[in-house]
């Protein structure tokens, strides 16, 4: 999912601006239940279509431990939980799962001349839960500053805490 967050001079309303999700399940073999939306995927072979491609895979247990995903179970329909096949996928197909810079771009007509400045998956989210303030977070206050100075080598992503692997597993 790419979140979109918006800021500018050219921009209506500032802020969370929707998602998009750049793979959708196929017809022949979906990802999910429609009714219960309950994982039926299979984790030795499964579709995808992205950016109108059908991209199909059949990861072995070495595919997914080389992704830090951990199968010791059988194969069969539901399998693999949806988080796990998109951690997949973020470890195999990487930037692919970005919006390119003429899609994103065309969410903002009104803003002309734009061009991406900075991209990073891993960067230093301000523990706000646990008292800190996101001005006081290195990786905010670099974050403005290349901005503001159009210099993305400004940029320090600080003590990277958002991969996945930091989070909790699913189980």
């Amino acid at each position: 999912v790419d979140d979109l967050y918006v800021y500018g001079s050219c921009i209506a309303k500032g802020g969370f601006m929707g998602e998009q999700i750049p793979f959708t399940a196929t017809e022949e073999q979906p990802l999910a239940d429609p009714e219960t939306n309950e994982s039926i995927a299979d984790w030795s072979c499964w579709s995808i279509q992205l950016n109108g491609e059908t991209r199909s895979f059949a990861p072995t247990r070495e595919d997914y431990a080389q992704a830090g995903i951990m199968i010791n179970h059988d194969s069969g329909p539901g399998s693999i939980s949806e988080i796990k096949l998109m951690r997949y996928l973020i470890h195999r197909l990487k930037d692919s799962l970005f919006l390119d810079d003429r899609l994103l771009l065309s969410h903002f007509p009104k803003c002309k001349n734009l061009s991406k400045i900075l991209q990073t998956t891993q960067w230093q989210h301000p523990d706000v839960a646990g008292g800190e303030k996101p001005s006081g977070n290195i990786c905010m206050k670099t974050l403005l500053i290349a901005l503001t100075q159009r210099d993305a080598s400004l940029f320090s992503r600080g003590q990277p805490n958002t991969y996945w692997k930091f989070w909790a597993q699913d189980g």
